[in-house]
Protein backbone atom coordinates (compact mmCIF):
# COMPACT_ATOMS: atom_id res chain seq x y z
CA UNK A 1 0.00 0.00 0.00
CA UNK A 2 1.23 3.39 -1.12
CA UNK A 3 0.45 6.95 0.08
CA UNK A 4 1.05 9.53 -2.19
CA UNK A 5 0.24 13.38 -1.06
CA UNK A 6 1.65 16.55 -0.55
CA UNK A 7 0.89 17.75 -3.96
CA UNK A 8 -1.67 19.19 -6.33
CA UNK A 9 -3.85 16.01 -7.52
CA UNK A 10 -4.29 16.48 -11.42
CA UNK A 11 -6.79 14.33 -12.97
CA UNK A 12 -8.88 14.99 -15.74
CA UNK A 13 -11.85 16.90 -14.42
CA UNK A 14 -10.69 17.83 -11.28
CA UNK A 15 -8.01 19.54 -9.05
CA UNK A 16 -7.50 18.75 -5.35
CA UNK A 17 -4.97 21.08 -3.59
CA UNK A 18 -2.92 18.71 -1.16
CA UNK A 19 -4.53 15.94 -2.38
CA UNK A 20 -3.83 12.24 -1.73
CA UNK A 21 -3.48 9.23 -3.95
CA UNK A 22 -3.88 5.81 -2.46
CA UNK A 23 -3.10 2.34 -4.01
CA UNK A 24 -2.97 -0.75 -2.69
CA UNK A 25 -1.39 -4.05 -4.84
CA UNK A 26 -1.97 -2.75 -8.61
CA UNK A 27 -4.92 -0.06 -8.52
CA UNK A 28 -6.19 2.96 -7.02
CA UNK A 29 -8.03 2.61 -3.93
CA UNK A 30 -8.94 6.72 -2.70
CA UNK A 31 -8.29 9.91 -4.05
CA UNK A 32 -9.43 13.07 -2.13
CA UNK A 33 -8.67 15.96 -0.05
CA UNK A 34 -5.50 15.25 2.50
CA UNK A 35 -7.67 16.69 5.13
CA UNK A 36 -10.50 14.17 4.74
CA UNK A 37 -8.29 11.51 4.07
CA UNK A 38 -7.41 8.93 6.60
CA UNK A 39 -3.64 7.84 5.54
CA UNK A 40 -2.96 4.03 6.58
CA UNK A 41 -0.17 3.54 9.12
CA UNK A 42 1.33 0.81 7.04
CA UNK A 43 0.95 2.49 3.88
CA UNK A 44 4.29 3.80 2.14
CA UNK A 45 4.49 7.28 1.80
CA UNK A 46 5.83 9.24 -0.84
CA UNK A 47 5.83 13.07 -0.89
CA UNK A 48 5.45 14.88 -3.98
CA UNK A 49 6.81 17.77 -1.89
CA UNK A 50 4.17 20.46 -3.10
CA UNK A 51 4.76 19.15 -7.26
CA UNK A 52 1.66 17.29 -8.94
CA UNK A 53 0.54 13.86 -8.59
CA UNK A 54 -1.11 12.53 -12.02
CA UNK A 55 -1.94 10.33 -14.03
CA UNK A 56 0.85 8.29 -15.86
CA UNK A 57 1.31 9.67 -19.68
CA UNK A 58 0.10 7.08 -22.48
CA UNK A 59 1.69 7.14 -25.37
CA UNK A 60 -0.32 5.61 -28.01
CA UNK A 61 2.31 6.89 -31.17
CA UNK A 62 5.77 5.44 -30.78
CA UNK A 63 8.17 3.70 -32.92
CA UNK A 64 10.90 3.25 -30.76
CA UNK A 65 13.87 4.91 -28.61
CA UNK A 66 17.36 5.01 -27.28
CA UNK A 67 18.56 3.04 -30.24
CA UNK A 68 15.55 0.17 -30.66
CA UNK A 69 13.71 0.00 -33.50
CA UNK A 70 11.01 -2.70 -32.76
CA UNK A 71 10.82 -3.60 -36.86
CA UNK A 72 15.03 -4.09 -36.96
CA UNK A 73 16.31 -7.45 -37.43
CA UNK A 74 17.41 -8.64 -34.32
CA UNK A 75 15.30 -6.66 -32.11
CA UNK A 76 15.04 -9.37 -29.25
CA UNK A 77 12.06 -8.60 -26.15
CA UNK A 78 15.02 -7.53 -23.87
CA UNK A 79 15.43 -4.73 -26.67
CA UNK A 80 11.31 -3.76 -25.89
CA UNK A 81 11.63 -3.72 -22.38
CA UNK A 82 14.28 -0.76 -22.70
CA UNK A 83 12.18 1.30 -24.07
CA UNK A 84 9.56 0.94 -22.04
CA UNK A 85 11.94 1.92 -19.00
CA UNK A 86 13.26 4.57 -20.53
CA UNK A 87 9.85 6.03 -21.23
CA UNK A 88 8.72 5.59 -17.61
CA UNK A 89 11.68 7.89 -16.65
CA UNK A 90 9.48 10.77 -18.77
CA UNK A 91 6.61 9.96 -17.17
CA UNK A 92 4.61 6.96 -19.92
CA UNK A 93 2.91 4.71 -17.62
CA UNK A 94 1.61 2.89 -20.87
CA UNK A 95 2.50 2.77 -24.65
CA UNK A 96 1.84 0.99 -28.19
CA UNK A 97 4.88 0.65 -30.27
CA UNK A 98 3.94 1.59 -34.06
CA UNK A 99 5.38 -0.20 -36.79
CA UNK A 100 5.86 1.22 -40.23
CA UNK A 101 5.62 0.81 -43.84
CA UNK A 102 7.73 -2.64 -44.63
CA UNK A 103 6.86 -5.68 -46.44
CA UNK A 104 4.56 -7.99 -45.36
CA UNK A 105 6.85 -10.55 -43.79
CA UNK A 106 8.68 -7.80 -41.90
CA UNK A 107 5.39 -5.89 -40.41
CA UNK A 108 4.18 -9.73 -39.45
CA UNK A 109 7.38 -10.50 -37.99
CA UNK A 110 7.46 -6.84 -36.26
CA UNK A 111 3.98 -7.65 -34.88
CA UNK A 112 4.96 -10.82 -33.27
CA UNK A 113 7.78 -9.61 -31.19
CA UNK A 114 5.39 -7.33 -30.00
CA UNK A 115 3.24 -9.47 -28.77
CA UNK A 116 5.75 -10.89 -27.14
CA UNK A 117 6.62 -8.30 -24.78
CA UNK A 118 3.36 -6.90 -23.96
CA UNK A 119 2.75 -6.58 -20.05
CA UNK A 120 6.28 -5.73 -20.05
CA UNK A 121 7.48 -4.74 -16.27
CA UNK A 122 10.30 -2.43 -14.93
CA UNK A 123 9.07 0.27 -16.92
CA UNK A 124 5.94 1.17 -18.81
CA UNK A 125 3.47 -1.16 -19.77
CA UNK A 126 3.48 -1.76 -23.59
CA UNK A 127 -0.42 -2.28 -24.21
CA UNK A 128 0.01 -3.24 -27.84
CA UNK A 129 0.94 -2.39 -31.21
CA UNK A 130 -0.15 0.48 -33.84
CA UNK A 131 0.30 -0.84 -37.45
CA UNK A 132 1.34 2.83 -39.14
CA UNK A 133 0.87 1.91 -42.69
CA UNK A 134 1.44 0.28 -45.03
CA UNK A 135 -1.97 1.68 -46.45
CA UNK A 136 -0.95 5.14 -47.45
CA UNK A 137 -1.23 7.49 -50.49
CA UNK A 138 2.35 7.60 -52.02
CA UNK A 139 1.51 11.30 -52.42
CA UNK A 140 1.90 11.76 -48.81
CA UNK A 141 3.84 8.93 -47.60
CA UNK A 142 6.24 11.24 -45.67
CA UNK A 143 9.11 9.15 -44.39
CA UNK A 144 7.08 5.94 -44.88
CA UNK A 145 9.40 3.95 -47.63
CA UNK A 146 7.78 4.14 -50.95
CA UNK A 147 8.48 0.73 -52.12
CA UNK A 148 6.45 -0.85 -49.07
CA UNK A 149 3.15 0.66 -49.66
CA UNK A 150 0.17 -1.15 -50.57
CA UNK A 151 -3.61 -1.15 -51.02
CA UNK A 152 -5.62 -2.14 -47.85
CA UNK A 153 -5.85 -6.01 -47.38
CA UNK A 154 -8.38 -7.70 -44.90
CA UNK A 155 -6.62 -10.96 -45.22
CA UNK A 156 -3.53 -9.07 -44.28
CA UNK A 157 -5.36 -7.51 -41.43
CA UNK A 158 -6.78 -10.74 -39.77
CA UNK A 159 -3.18 -11.97 -40.00
CA UNK A 160 -1.66 -9.33 -38.03
CA UNK A 161 -4.48 -9.71 -35.58
CA UNK A 162 -3.17 -13.92 -35.47
CA UNK A 163 -0.15 -12.88 -34.57
CA UNK A 164 -0.68 -9.23 -32.37
CA UNK A 165 -4.21 -9.39 -30.65
CA UNK A 166 -3.12 -6.87 -28.90
CA UNK A 167 -3.35 -4.16 -31.87
CA UNK A 168 -5.46 -1.16 -30.68
CA UNK A 169 -4.80 0.94 -33.58
CA UNK A 170 -4.18 1.16 -37.69
CA UNK A 171 -3.26 3.95 -40.04
CA UNK A 172 -4.64 4.04 -43.33
CA UNK A 173 -5.74 6.40 -46.36
CA UNK A 174 -9.18 6.26 -46.72
CA UNK A 175 -9.15 7.26 -50.19
CA UNK A 176 -7.45 4.44 -51.31
CA UNK A 177 -9.35 1.88 -52.78
CA UNK A 178 -11.04 -0.91 -50.43
CA UNK A 179 -10.68 1.27 -47.79
CA UNK A 180 -13.76 1.76 -47.05
CA UNK A 181 -14.51 -2.10 -46.06
CA UNK A 182 -11.14 -1.85 -44.66
CA UNK A 183 -12.46 0.50 -42.39
CA UNK A 184 -15.62 -1.22 -41.19
CA UNK A 185 -14.12 -4.33 -41.39
CA UNK A 186 -11.44 -3.48 -38.50
CA UNK A 187 -13.62 -1.08 -36.80
CA UNK A 188 -15.95 -3.94 -35.93
CA UNK A 189 -12.85 -6.05 -34.74
CA UNK A 190 -12.63 -3.46 -31.95
CA UNK A 191 -9.52 -1.91 -33.54
CA UNK A 192 -9.50 1.91 -34.15
CA UNK A 193 -8.87 2.80 -38.08
CA UNK A 194 -6.81 6.49 -37.91
CA UNK A 195 -6.88 8.64 -41.19
CA UNK A 196 -3.06 8.79 -42.14
CA UNK A 197 -0.64 9.76 -44.81
CA UNK A 198 -3.58 10.30 -46.88
CA UNK A 199 -4.57 12.72 -49.49
CA UNK A 200 -7.99 12.27 -48.89
CA UNK A 201 -10.67 15.48 -49.62
CA UNK A 202 -13.22 16.44 -47.16
CA UNK A 203 -15.67 13.92 -48.15
CA UNK A 204 -13.88 10.94 -48.54
CA UNK A 205 -12.97 11.40 -45.07
CA UNK A 206 -16.87 12.02 -43.73
CA UNK A 207 -17.28 8.67 -45.83
CA UNK A 208 -14.60 7.43 -43.62
CA UNK A 209 -16.12 8.72 -40.60
CA UNK A 210 -19.68 6.91 -41.72
CA UNK A 211 -17.75 3.38 -42.21
CA UNK A 212 -16.16 3.64 -38.74
CA UNK A 213 -12.94 6.01 -38.87
CA UNK A 214 -12.24 7.61 -35.26
CA UNK A 215 -9.05 8.64 -35.18
CA UNK A 216 -6.10 11.12 -37.23
CA UNK A 217 -2.59 10.13 -37.41
CA UNK A 218 -0.32 13.41 -36.18
CA UNK A 219 -2.50 15.95 -37.50
CA UNK A 220 -1.66 18.19 -40.35
CA UNK A 221 1.49 16.01 -40.85
CA UNK A 222 1.15 13.83 -43.95
CA UNK A 223 -1.92 14.62 -45.07
CA UNK A 224 -3.87 17.18 -47.24
CA UNK A 225 -3.80 20.53 -45.93
CA UNK A 226 -6.69 23.12 -45.03
CA UNK A 227 -7.67 25.27 -48.09
CA UNK A 228 -10.88 28.15 -47.67
CA UNK A 229 -12.01 26.58 -50.76
CA UNK A 230 -10.80 22.39 -50.29
CA UNK A 231 -10.77 21.86 -46.58
CA UNK A 232 -9.10 18.75 -47.66
CA UNK A 233 -8.05 16.34 -44.97
CA UNK A 234 -7.10 18.87 -42.37
CA UNK A 235 -10.19 20.45 -42.49
CA UNK A 236 -12.10 17.35 -41.97
CA UNK A 237 -10.17 16.65 -38.67
CA UNK A 238 -10.76 19.53 -37.60
CA UNK A 239 -14.52 20.35 -37.52
CA UNK A 240 -15.44 16.41 -37.03
CA UNK A 241 -15.89 15.68 -33.45
CA UNK A 242 -16.07 11.87 -33.63
CA UNK A 243 -12.29 12.29 -34.86
CA UNK A 244 -9.57 12.33 -32.02
CA UNK A 245 -6.54 14.26 -33.59
CA UNK A 246 -3.31 13.37 -32.73
CA UNK A 247 -0.81 16.10 -32.08
CA UNK A 248 3.30 15.61 -31.59
CA UNK A 249 3.71 18.92 -29.56
CA UNK A 250 7.68 19.48 -30.42
CA UNK A 251 7.64 22.78 -32.36
CA UNK A 252 8.55 20.85 -35.45
CA UNK A 253 5.66 19.11 -36.39
CA UNK A 254 3.40 21.70 -35.96
CA UNK A 255 3.94 25.47 -34.85
CA UNK A 256 2.60 26.49 -31.89
CA UNK A 257 -0.58 28.38 -33.27
CA UNK A 258 -1.37 25.71 -35.74
CA UNK A 259 -1.21 23.58 -32.09
CA UNK A 260 -3.64 26.20 -30.83
CA UNK A 261 -5.74 26.16 -33.83
CA UNK A 262 -6.42 22.85 -33.39
CA UNK A 263 -7.02 22.92 -29.66
CA UNK A 264 -9.55 25.37 -30.55
CA UNK A 265 -11.44 23.26 -33.24
CA UNK A 266 -11.38 20.31 -31.77
CA UNK A 267 -11.49 21.17 -27.92
CA UNK A 268 -9.48 19.56 -25.04
CA UNK A 269 -11.46 16.15 -25.26
CA UNK A 270 -10.80 15.33 -28.90
CA UNK A 271 -7.00 15.72 -28.79
CA UNK A 272 -4.59 13.18 -27.83
CA UNK A 273 -0.91 14.17 -27.15
CA UNK A 274 2.06 11.63 -28.98
CA UNK A 275 5.35 11.50 -29.48
CA UNK A 276 5.66 9.95 -32.56
CA UNK A 277 9.31 9.31 -31.60
CA UNK A 278 12.12 6.97 -33.36
CA UNK A 279 15.04 5.20 -32.42
CA UNK A 280 16.74 8.54 -32.16
CA UNK A 281 15.04 9.44 -28.98
CA UNK A 282 17.10 9.55 -25.98
CA UNK A 283 20.29 9.43 -28.38
CA UNK A 284 22.78 12.78 -28.83
CA UNK A 285 22.73 14.31 -32.18
CA UNK A 286 24.64 12.82 -35.05
CA UNK A 287 23.56 9.89 -37.09
CA UNK A 288 21.39 7.04 -36.32
CA UNK A 289 19.41 4.28 -38.07
CA UNK A 290 15.78 4.06 -38.31
CA UNK A 291 13.21 2.05 -40.53
CA UNK A 292 16.76 0.72 -42.33
CA UNK A 293 17.66 3.75 -42.80
CA UNK A 294 19.73 6.42 -41.81
CA UNK A 295 18.40 9.35 -40.11
CA UNK A 296 20.46 12.37 -38.59
CA UNK A 297 19.53 14.33 -36.02
CA UNK A 298 20.31 18.04 -35.23
CA UNK A 299 18.72 19.89 -32.49
CA UNK A 300 16.15 17.41 -31.73
CA UNK A 301 15.09 17.24 -35.50
CA UNK A 302 15.35 13.85 -37.16
CA UNK A 303 15.55 13.84 -41.07
CA UNK A 304 15.81 11.28 -43.89
CA UNK A 305 18.94 12.27 -46.04
CA UNK A 306 16.46 14.11 -48.68
CA UNK A 307 15.50 16.12 -45.52
CA UNK A 308 12.18 14.88 -44.71
CA UNK A 309 11.14 14.89 -41.37
CA UNK A 310 11.00 11.11 -40.05
CA UNK A 311 9.56 10.90 -36.73
CA UNK A 312 10.91 13.00 -33.29
CA UNK A 313 13.21 12.39 -30.37
CA UNK A 314 10.16 14.15 -28.30
CA UNK A 315 9.06 12.75 -25.06
CA UNK A 316 5.31 12.80 -23.56
CA UNK A 317 6.67 15.14 -20.20
CA UNK A 318 7.86 17.39 -22.86
CA UNK A 319 5.03 17.54 -25.02
CA UNK A 320 2.96 18.39 -21.81
CA UNK A 321 5.72 21.44 -20.92
CA UNK A 322 5.57 22.63 -24.28
CA UNK A 323 1.70 23.07 -24.74
CA UNK A 324 1.43 24.46 -21.43
CA UNK A 325 4.47 27.07 -22.01
CA UNK A 326 3.42 27.47 -25.88
CA UNK A 327 -0.08 27.42 -26.59
CA UNK A 328 -0.90 29.12 -22.72
CA UNK A 329 -3.22 25.53 -22.32
CA UNK A 330 -3.85 24.59 -18.79
CA UNK A 331 -1.36 22.11 -16.74
CA UNK A 332 -5.03 20.27 -16.42
CA UNK A 333 -5.92 19.93 -19.52
CA UNK A 334 -2.63 19.05 -20.62
CA UNK A 335 -2.35 16.51 -18.84
CA UNK A 336 -5.80 15.16 -20.01
CA UNK A 337 -4.87 14.66 -23.34
CA UNK A 338 -1.78 13.09 -22.50
CA UNK A 339 -3.52 10.85 -20.58
CA UNK A 340 -7.09 10.01 -20.55
CA UNK A 341 -7.77 11.27 -24.56
CA UNK A 342 -4.84 8.64 -25.47
CA UNK A 343 -6.77 5.66 -23.49
CA UNK A 344 -10.03 6.82 -24.79
CA UNK A 345 -8.43 6.47 -28.39
CA UNK A 346 -7.88 3.32 -27.94
CA UNK A 347 -10.49 1.73 -25.73
CA UNK A 348 -8.47 1.15 -22.25
CA UNK A 349 -9.94 4.24 -20.45
CA UNK A 350 -11.29 1.72 -18.20
CA UNK A 351 -8.12 1.07 -16.67
CA UNK A 352 -6.22 4.22 -17.73
CA UNK A 353 -5.97 7.51 -18.20
CA UNK A 354 -7.18 8.61 -14.47
CA UNK A 355 -6.71 9.05 -11.49
CA UNK A 356 -10.06 7.07 -10.26
CA UNK A 357 -10.69 4.05 -8.10
CA UNK A 358 -10.50 0.88 -8.90
CA UNK A 359 -8.17 1.78 -11.94
CA UNK A 360 -4.47 1.16 -12.27
CA UNK A 361 -2.68 2.47 -10.47
CA UNK A 362 -0.44 4.23 -13.03
CA UNK A 363 1.21 7.50 -11.93
CA UNK A 364 3.48 10.53 -12.56
CA UNK A 365 4.72 12.84 -9.60
CA UNK A 366 5.61 16.04 -11.57
CA UNK A 367 7.76 18.94 -10.00
CA UNK A 368 6.83 22.72 -10.47
CA UNK A 369 8.75 22.53 -13.09
CA UNK A 370 6.91 20.04 -14.82
CA UNK A 371 10.32 17.63 -14.32
CA UNK A 372 9.45 14.23 -13.39
CA UNK A 373 10.54 12.66 -10.00
CA UNK A 374 8.78 9.44 -9.95
CA UNK A 375 6.98 7.39 -11.83
CA UNK A 376 4.39 4.04 -10.97
CA UNK A 377 3.31 1.40 -13.00
CA UNK A 378 0.54 -1.02 -11.31
CA UNK A 379 1.64 0.77 -7.81
CA UNK A 380 4.88 0.24 -8.26
CA UNK A 381 7.90 2.61 -8.40
CA UNK A 382 10.13 2.26 -11.70
CA UNK A 383 12.06 5.29 -12.40
CA UNK A 384 12.27 7.51 -9.49
CA UNK A 385 14.55 10.76 -10.32
CA UNK A 386 18.38 10.65 -8.94
CA UNK A 387 19.11 12.36 -5.89
CA UNK A 388 15.14 11.62 -5.44
CA UNK A 389 14.51 11.48 -1.38
CA UNK A 390 11.11 10.80 -1.05
CA UNK A 391 10.10 8.16 1.22
CA UNK A 392 9.71 5.13 -1.21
Amino acid sequence: MKALLGGVVLTPGRRIEDGVVLTEGQRITAVGPRGLMAIPPEAEVVDAREGYICPGFVDIHCHGAIGVDPGAEGTTVADLHRVAAFKAGHGTTSFLLATAAASPESTAATLALIHRAVGARGGAELLGAQAEGPFFNPEARGAQAAEHLRPPSIDEFEEWLRLCPELKLVSLAPEMEGALEFIRHAASRGVTVSVGHSMASYEQVEEAVKAGMRHATHAFNGMLGLHHRRPGTAGAILTDDRIMAEAVVDNIHLHPATVDLILRCKGPDQVALVTDAVTAAGLPDGEHTWDGRRVTVSGGVVTLDDGTIAGSTLTMDRAVRNLVADTGASLGRAVQMATLNPAVAIGVADRKGSLDCGKDADIVVLDRNLEVELTLVRGKIVYRREGETADV
